[in-house]
């Protein structure tokens, strides 16, 4: 008997039933941040993905974290692998109406040795496709055993476009005009030279002294403290947020107020946040307006030393200069950050110190015994002068009078690069070069370790100091970067407008040993106040315009006094008891030339490692 038309459709759909109970269905599981790639069909699987499996199925998979994590483990059906998981699926298995999760776990803050340091990129406009020579990527830390699988993403990962290898180089074919190629990053997953499987992309180092799950808003209340934590501690291409996300102090206030300021501050110590609001209440208040140029002010336990970073807009403060108490003390990582000891082997040490009268203006931190307790007056110059210098840097990255042209969807380091050109430093450095090539070939020993000449070896402090003269620094830093030097001419004059002391600068015969007492060391040239010397003058007026944006800077620049100089041959102390007293409750300590040398080497040092992070990676789209 031939069926009806309704016995035949209810037997399909009998026949359909049956199929569809007896696929497998695997889907993709992620724990943490990361996905998995398919090696065979080149494709990435996202957390939600399913595979409808009714037919034999081979792939192999690998772990792919997002770029700065790792990978943790595979969970169910991959689980006894690490690596790579070859998956094979006979009818056995695909024929059960069951569910075989791909499980994988990701882990945060991956600090290892593998690190993407720089590649180049091509634009070909007729396929739609980046291309990557394989011999510019600088990827260390793989290893010998593994190949790196290479992903170019959008920033906000979005989309991840697999590799396609042709002839030297990478491949990948974008999808769509939602991004513009030069907003596309390179990124590789690979098994690191400690076994570990990792994602590294362009690094701006950060995560070394921060991380998110260790800072937390000051203000609970703050409308930005649920993304200050994760935008302060960026730490790749990937991660930084845009100015839509967390804008600038001054794009929200041009005259930021204590609140203002506190509402964007992440803390890793609870203490840390009351004190430095105990702080931003203590310095003038017109100093409130040097905070325009950041996005955040973070304060950690492991911030070592201070900086600010364009790659995220926030300064970074270390609270060694905040404590009061021994308790306070005792919670921050002391451990000293020194790589090398540079300038050794020097006949000579430059020594620069703040004074008030004819004693130091503050004492260090490191001066303190373990045990020993300090006065909200005891920090609030010191900490002061380094918000000079910070904030500097930060609206010098990103001038004030440029605020109203960044626009919401770009980043703080896509801003700084759009408007470098029009960085007061650029434009000192352009208007009022330093001249002297021998003391930026000293500058390069000094501060960053470069192989020291006869001539530097054989260098006096007197020749040096006769050197310096000549040319129209107010810091040998200033031979550091061209950064260093408008930072160094804002934190002189700022200091000595709001709180009236005087900057030394000199160079000293190196006794020997390290002697405690400031009898030992003689001068042989030094100056006071040379911020006011008229050359000088101009240079610090130029970049000062720029960091407060205010067309006439005099009021600053008048309040320092007249330039003088310190009597050759005398003792460090003998020349201190000729400057005028000043009757201070509490003055500073002196601290050994060779001590403030290092720190100071250190510190400089630092912050061009921190600028060159920000900045190197990538040759742009071209």
């Amino acid at each position: 008997m031939k069926p009806t038309p309704l016995k035949r459709a209810s037997r399909f759909a009998s026949i359909a039933l049956l199929l569809l109970l007896a696929a497998c269905r695997m889907p993709v599981q992620v724990s943490g941040q990361g996905y998995i790639f398919g090696e065979n069909t080149a494709q990435l699987y996202r957390a939600g993905y399913t595979f409808e499996i009714n037919e034999d199925f081979q792939e192999t998979f690998w772990p792919v974290p997002a770029p700065g994590h790792s990978f943790g483990r595979w969970t169910d059906i991959c689980n006894t692998s690490y690596g790579a998981c070859e998956l094979r699926l006979d009818e056995a298995l695909w024929s059960r109406d069951d569910s075989l999760p791909l499980g994988s776990r990701f882990r945060p803050d991956y600090g290892g040795p593998l690190q993407l340091l720089y590649y180049e990129t091509y634009w070909i406009a007729a396929t739609g496709t980046l291309s990557v020579p394989l011999a510019s990527i600088d990827l260390r830390g793989v290893s010998t055993a593994d190949t790196p699988r290479f992903f170019m993403a959008s920033p906000d990962l979005a989309v991840i476009v697999p590799a396609r290898r042709v002839d030297n180089d990478l491949r990948f074919e974008l999808p769509d005009n939602t991004y513009p190629p030069g907003d596309y990053w390179l990124f590789a997953s690979a098994t690191d030279s400690e076994g570990t499987i990792a994602s590294a992309s362009i690094s701006f180092g950060l995560f070394r002294q921060v991380s998110a799950r260790k800072l937390s808003a000051y203000i609970s209340s703050s409308p930005w403290a649920e993304v200050l934590p994760r935008c302060a501690a960026a730490s790749t291409p990937f991660q930084i947020c845009t100015l839509n996300t967390l804008p600038f102090i001054g794009q929200s206030n041009t005259s930021p107020t204590v609140d203002d300021v506190l509402a964007r501050t992440v803390v890793s110590d609870p203490w840390m946040g009351p004190r430095f609001e105990q702080i931003l209440r203590a310095i003038p208040a017109d100093m409130l307006k040097l905070f325009r140029g950041t996005t955040a002010v973070v304060i950690g336990s492991k911030i070592r030393p201070a900086f600010y970073t364009a790659a995220t807009g926030a300064i970074y403060l270390d609270p060694q200069d905040l404590w009061l108490t021994p308790a306070e003390r005792q919670s921050i990582d002391w451990e000293p950050d020194y790589r090398a000891v540079f300038g050794d082997s020097m006949q000579f040490i430059s020594y620069d110190l703040y004074v008030a009268g004819n004693a130091p203006a503050w004492t260090p931190s490191y001066a303190y015994n373990d045990f020993e307790s300090r006065s909200l007056q005891d920090i609030v110059l010191p900490m002061a002068n380094l918000l000079a210098h910070e904030l500097a840097h930060a609206n010098d990255a990103m001038p004030p009078a440029l605020l109203s042209a960044v626009a919401g969807n770009e980043t703080v380091l896509d801003a700084s690069l759009r408007f470098e050109a029009w960085s007061p430093s650029l434009q000192l450095l352009t208007t009022y070069p330093l001249s002297s090539s021998f003391l930026y070939q000293l500058g390069e020993v000094l501060f960053f370790g470069a192989p020291v000449s006869e001539s530097i070896l054989q260098l006096s402090a007197r020749s040096l100091g006769l050197e310096f003269a000549q040319d129209e620094a107010n810091a040998l830093y200033a031979y550091a970067t061209p950064y260093e030097d408008t930072a160094m001419l804002v934190e002189e004059v700022l200091t000595s407008y709001y709180f009236g002391v005087d900057r030394i600068v000199s160079f000293l015969d190196l006794p020997p040993g390290e002697p405690q007492d400031c009898t030992e060391y003689t001068v042989q040239w030094s100056s006071i106040n040379r911020a006011a010397k008229p050359a000088v003058k101009e240079r610090a007026r130029l970049v000062l315009s720029g960091i407060l944006d205010e067309a006439d800077v005099a009021r600053y620049l008048d309040a320092v006094p007249e330039p003088g100089e310190l009597e050759r041959g005398l003792s460090l102390c003998e020349n201190l008891d000729r400057l005028p007293s000043e009757p201070r409750a509490l003055p500073g300590r002196f601290i050994p030339p060779p001590v403030v040398a290092r720190i100071q080497a250190e510190k400089v040092r630092a912050h061009r490692q921190v600028r060159e992070r920000t900045l190197h990676g990538r040759t742009r789209v071209r």
